[in-house]
């Protein structure tokens, strides 16, 4: 009897993760523009600010700021949107295209990544995507 549960358990939990698909990004092929790293970004002079209210897995979502174009040389802070429509400078191996930016996140802030499959972040992007000197 023990036996004939476990492996209706097994079944189960074996039919949940084969449907179980991996979502790809919500950002389409060449949504996202490389820079060349010898190509210096603008400094950003304006406060581009943007609030505006998106639907973030089926919920409504205040977003202090919507950043689209280059997303070096921003300042985050807030609740932030960093859509497909970004340029961002190319990199080798490691995704280090926060390089050379001036690029600041507040803290508390809460950052969606549409690349990421819009999942939140609540530390920031530099553990990811700068280099880290030690």
């Amino acid at each position: 009897m023990k036996a004939k549960f476990l492996i209706f358990l097994i079944t189960i939990f074996i039919a949940i993760l084969c449907s179980c698909q991996r979502t790809s990004s919500f950002c389409s092929p060449g949504a996202i523009r490389h820079r060349d790293p010898s190509d210096p970004f603008p400094i950003i002079f304006s406060d581009q600010k943007t609030p505006q209210t998106l639907e973030i897995k089926r919920k409504n979502i205040n977003f202090d700021q919507v950043i689209s174009g280059q997303l070096c040389n921003n300042n985050l802070a807030g609740t932030v949107y960093v859509g497909c429509d970004i340029e961002i400078y190319a990199w080798e191996e490691k995704s280090t295209f926060l390089d050379n930016c001036d690029f600041e996140v507040e803290p508390g802030t809460i950052i969606y990544v549409a690349s990421h499959n819009n999942t939140a972040y609540y530390k920031g992007c530099d553990s990811c995507h700068t280099t880290r000197e030690e």
